[in-house]
């Protein structure tokens, strides 16, 4: 009967143990101090990246959110009351050259922080394996006046996120209008 309740104990132990560690391990995926799963209310907790402005959806953003060691704007978008994707919007205007540098140091910022980068709709004459982030804004501005996007992303993603980037083109009210944006969605399963 001893060795009976000895052996409940040590199982009852271990299952506190096992539940206590698992609710105090930091969580993962997102941009930090957020991350994916968060209500918005947990969003807007984080009052150092303060003030929030909530959308008419539910959506919000901060001007208070850090992207590559700078305030940026950071949007937080939901689906039934989760965080499922983090965008950082680094520029939005009139200037395909400002977008141009934008996306220059936006690759800069990924290759440092992931290595390698995937760059699907540029190409380069001659080839070159290590393109410098200058070349990449440049090219990424004449294939963004062409078809109107340019994307990247790390080759070796984070196992607790699928980390992308946008240079795009949009006319929403009668002047063109360009976006570079990061995007931080849950990791594709």
């Amino acid at each position: 009967m001893r060795n009976t309740l000895a052996s409940i104990g040590l199982a009852l132990s271990l299952a506190f143990s096992a539940m206590t560690t698992a609710q105090t391990l930091p969580p993962t995926g997102g941009l930090p101090p957020w991350h994916f799963g968060m209500t918005p209310q947990e969003v807007t907790s984080q009052l150092d990246a303060g003030p929030y402005k909530s959308f008419t959806n539910g959506d919000i953003e901060t001007y208070n959110g850090t992207f590559d060691g700078r305030k940026e704007n950071v949007q937080f978008f939901f689906k039934d009351g989760k965080l499922v994707r983090i965008g950082v919007y680094l520029y939005e205007g009139e200037d395909i050259k400002d977008a141009g540098k934008v996306w220059a140091n936006t690759y800069r910022a990924l290759k440092s922080k992931y290595g390698a980068i995937e760059l699907p709709d540029v190409v380069f004459d001659p080839p070159t394996a290590l393109p410098e982030p200058d070349l990449v804004g440049a090219v990424a501005q004449g294939n963004v006046a062409v078809t109107g996007k340019s994307q990247m992303a790390p080759f070796n993603q984070p196992p607790d996120a699928f980390v992308f980037a946008s240079f795009r083109r949009d006319n929403p009210v009668g002047h063109v209008t360009y976006y570079v944006t990061v995007m931080y969605d849950p990791p594709h399963r």
